[in-house]
């Protein structure tokens, strides 16, 4: 049996179960919760390992749960999948900059939201180096909640963010093919479209840009460029 507990927060009676007994099938622990508050005392309590969470819930909805869960240290670091009604570009991008680690479009398929919830797990569970606590004269990195300061202005980003941003750090100023970045992201080839590593350097580039610290030049043919803020130099 897995130790890894899955959170489910899903107020349709169907999809609720159809995603529990796939879970459980896969060998998770499942909790369910059918409403925003009830799911939000559960991740406190609980501390999962992964969050399935429906963006449209009664009492309080999936993006304001997301929050909790990123400004809540305790939680934080939870990975988050977002289950979305429509998948429209306009859901999948408001997840992921709330800081989801990866959506599933209804309706699904149950075995593929198997197959992502171990792809999540997997990244998660991969070890980030070791060597220092990750300082280069203005970046430092602290501890397990991936609050990044810059400068003294601070920036929390996802764990595939984090990645891709010490990826970046270490390359500033070269240009970075897209494929170097999904090779270090952790998951499978076949998981990670150019097109979809693209969206989520996008969303890094709009929290380095509104904190001021830097920015990240996109260019044709997927390659990558952190250049850090002029003040910052």
């Amino acid at each position: 049996m897995s130790d890894s507990i899955i959170q489910i927060i899903e107020d349709e009676p169907l999809h609720a179960a159809l995603l529990d007994r796939a879970l459980r099938q896969a060998q998770f622990v499942t909790a369910l919760a059918v409403d925003g508050p009830s799911g939000w005392k559960d991740v406190q309590r609980l501390l999962p390992s992964l969050i399935l969470l429906d963006l449209m819930l009664p009492g309080i909805g999936g993006r304001e749960v997301c929050r909790l869960v990123r400004r809540t240290p305790s939680t934080c670091h939870i990975p988050i999948i977002m289950l979305t009604a429509l998948g429209t570009e306009e859901d999948r991008i408001a997840g992921l900059e709330m800081g989801a680690d990866d959506y599933v479009a209804k309706p699904f398929s149950p075995r593929e939201v198997v197959s992502r919830v171990r792809t999540v797990l997997r990244r998660t569970h991969a070890r980030l180096p070791e060597a220092e606590p990750f300082s280069d004269h203005s970046v430092t990195v602290q501890g397990p909640f991936f609050v990044v300061s810059l400068q003294n202005r601070q920036l929390t980003v996802s764990r595939l963010e984090l990645r891709l941003l010490r990826c970046l750090l270490t390359r500033e100023g070269e240009l970075v093919p897209g494929e170097d970045l999904i090779d270090l992201s952790g998951e499978d080839r076949e998981g990670v479209a150019l097109q979809e590593l693209e969206h989520r350097v996008r969303f890094l580039r709009r929290k380095l840009e509104n904190s001021g610290a830097g920015s990240i030049e996109i260019l044709p043919g997927s390659r990558y460029r952190l250049a850090a803020h002029p003040g910052l130099v």
